[in-house]
């Protein structure tokens, strides 16, 4: 009876990820549907070219024209997430677009792997959140750019983030200006003020390398520019300068359902964020030790 009341706890679970493959932008995609979001996920290029809230709102909303035109595809084909290598000669693995890696299925995960086999990485996802380990790193540096809208729209008047250190900010450093919000953080959210919810992007290792946050106009005209997006990355130089090394190292993302307006309100997602990353690095832990016991039997 308790083993057939825990499988009837536990297929619900196993049912709110439901994958699929469908076109986006001329590129096949996994489609995968959960409780809280949607992701368009580029099989070739190894990254999100959508990511879309519970009210239809997509937070990415990468196009694949104008291409790779500064500062013209911040409304475009800059856009992406995780957006992991730039460095040649596999710049673009990891990014929406771009034709670097091959990408499948394993259950409830996408496992990708640039073409060469430098580089594989592997999506799970769950009802409330997704999560990328990076298993095998190439030999150059890389990061964790998040390059989108926040509430699915451009208008960095209306935006606000924070991360691990800091309360909601409603400043907004110009990009195209060369303007930076440099520092070491462990979490940040970005919301929109007409949005109940934010996305948030959590790494799961400490890390000394520097992480940035900015916002792209499409325009010389930087923040008044009729579209762009928000630069964030975790291990990002100032200038463009990727400064991750070696796997694994894993990151989270997801939507929180409730505006942060406040401490309060960023100590209660502070709360949910530390006991998701407790239960990835658990499970981290756990297939290290099931990896070394192997090896030894």
């Amino acid at each position: 009876m308790i083993l057939r009341i825990l499988l009837c706890m536990a297929a619900p679970a196993l049912a709110q990820v439901h994958i699929a493959t469908d076109t986006y932008e001329g590129a096949e995609h996994f489609v995968v549907r959960t409780p809280a979001a949607t992701y368009w996920y580029d099989r070739a290029g190894g990254g999100f070219s959508r990511l879309i809230d519970r009210d239809g709102r997509d937070w990415i909303g990468f196009r694949r024209e104008p291409w790779n035109e500064f500062p013209a595809s911040a409304a475009s084909s800059y856009r992406g997430l995780p957006n992991f290598v730039f460095a040649a000669p596999e710049a673009g693995a990891g990014h929406p677009g771009f034709t670097q890696c091959t990408s499948d299925r394993d259950g409830d995960s996408i496992v990708t792997q640039s073409k060469s086999g430098a580089w594989r990485w592997r999506w799970t996802f769950f009802a409330d959140h997704a999560r990328v380990t990076m298993e095998r790193a190439g030999p150059d540096a890389y990061w964790f750019l998040y390059e989108g809208t926040p509430g699915g729209v451009y208008e960095p008047d209306e935006w606000y983030w924070g991360h691990n250190g800091a309360e909601p900010m409603r400043k907004m450093p110009d990009f195209v200006r060369g303007e930076r919000v440099l520092g070491h953080f462990e979490w940040v959210f970005l919301g929109h003020s007409r949005t109940a919810r934010v996305l948030f992007l959590a790494r799961g290792e400490p890390d000394e390398s520097l992480d940035s946050f900015g916002v792209m106009g499409n325009t010389r005209a930087g923040l008044a520019s009729p579209d762009g997006m928000t630069v964030f990355g975790f291990g990002r130089a100032k200038e463009a300068k990727p400064m991750l090394r070696g796997a694994p190292r894993t990151f989270i993302i997801g939507f929180h359902e409730q505006a942060v307006r406040n401490d309060a309100s960023r100590r209660t997602l502070a709360e949910r964020i530390r006991t998701l990353l407790s239960g990835t690095l658990r499970e981290g832990g756990n297939r290290e030790r099931a990896a070394k016991a192997k090896y030894r039997q």
